[in-house]
């Protein structure tokens, strides 16, 4: 009887053991993108794709909105530029419902356009630059841009909403950790977060099972956004203000008058700074050395941080970036333009799930397989 208990109490004991062994999970980031777009896609097969090994691509994206006097889209168009860096040929595709493509300003190269596809191909001789102007069609892009304005009209003057419509669900995951560990991965994503670089793929040490939670994390990307409101004969009502990173995700601003109101308003992706701020030190390392916070606190803190980040990247490229890898920045101008017709905006499918941005990142990728062939010559200077 003795010795049935004895092995029956090293059984648990074995047991607890096992549950406990470390293993090795990955954070949240680069990717995937927690939800489709953006990246925008466009309908068809995206063409055949090359990059010559050492060129890289980098984005910058001027998205400008028109909207009508009660703060809908009737109008999007894009400056993109793409800054090749290297030498050797590339041949690539953006992809997106693309309306009308045409040169840029400061473009070394003339823009291809065939349905839902900007097509660049060429020579880098070391440094070249391809800029394009594209409209794109309304109802399928306003439901991702990352804001959402309202402007109503009220006794003696308007008031512009502006709400951060990026937020959405992800599946977060929770567990036992090491403080001192969470601490020092806390630290790292700060100062990435703080230098405006891309949230690196990193691990953290489970001991034990790794729990998915019931309820979804609903997470954003920052945005920092700053703009005047005014109405004729008025002095301008000027706003700025952060939604998002623990702070509201909408805001309020009224401006006396009557008349059509003038609204200009730029909206970027902004760092997670709030969120990630030791309380009482320098560093989460040096907070949790003067007083004990809770494993499963800081791993929340680090994990919504995290896809926050990944989130913010996300809206970083409105239209994709041929180069997977390349750096990219957007920003987002919204202006108060009188309609040219009605336009209907279908609701984003926002389920939390799948990626194809990814998806699309890997189809370029793969693609570097393919020789550059005489599919683009019209461009190839």
């Amino acid at each position: 009887m003795t010795g049935g208990l004895v092995a029956v109490s090293a059984l648990a004991a074995a047991s607890a053991a096992a549950a406990q062994r470390p293993q090795q999970v990955v954070l949240p980031g680069p990717v995937p993108y927690p939800t489709d777009s953006p990246p925008l896609v466009g309908g068809g097969v995206l063409a055949s794709a090359y990059i010559a090994p050492g060129l890289h691509i980098a984005s910058t994206e001027r998205v400008r909105v028109n909207v009508d006097g009660t703060g809908k889209p009737n109008a999007i168009h894009v400056r993109q530029q793409l800054t090749v860096k290297g030498k050797g040929d590339y041949q690539v595709a953006v992809s997106g419902p693309i309306e009308d493509v045409r040169r840029g300003p400061g473009s070394q190269s003339e823009p291809g356009f065939r349905a839902d596809q900007l097509l660049w191909a060429g020579f880098s001789p070391g440094t070249k630059q391809l800029a394009a102007d594209i409209a794109l069609r309304v109802p399928p892009a306003a439901p991702y841009l990352p804001l959402r304005l309202h402007l109503t009209r009220e006794d003696g003057g308007v008031t512009l909403r502006v709400t951060n419509a990026t937020t959405t669900p992800v599946m977060s995951y929770e567990g036992v950790v090491r403080p001192t560990e969470i601490a020092r991965l806390l630290d790292a994503t700060r100062r990435s977060s703080l230098a405006g670089e891309r949230v690196k793929a990193a691990f953290a040490t489970f001991l034990g099972t790794v729990r998915v939670p019931k309820r979804p994390l609903q997470i954003e990307a920052p945005l920092r956004v700053q703009g005047e409101l005014d109405l004729p004969g008025q002095e301008p009502v000027a706003f700025s203000r952060v939604l998002g990173d623990g702070q509201p995700l909408s805001f309020e601003v009224h401006a006396q008058g009557s008349g059509e109101p003038d609204l200009d308003l730029s909206a970027s992706p902004a760092p997670v700074v709030h969120l990630l701020r030791p309380p009482g030190a320098r560093t989460w390392a040096a907070t949790i050395g003067r007083r004990p916070i809770p494993g499963a606190e800081l791993l929340s803190r680090l994990i919504g941080a995290r896809f926050r980040l990944v989130r913010t990247d996300q809206y970083q490229t409105f239209l994709a970036d041929p180069d997977a890898d390349g750096h990219s920045r957007a920003v987002y101008e919204y202006k108060t333009v009188a309609a040219h017709g009605p336009q209907h905006i279908a609701a984003p499918a926002r389920d939390g799930g799948g990626s194809n941005a990814l998806v699309i990142a890997l189809v370029i990728l793969g693609s570097l397989v393919v020789a550059a062939g005489g599919l683009f010559v019209w461009a190839h200077s």
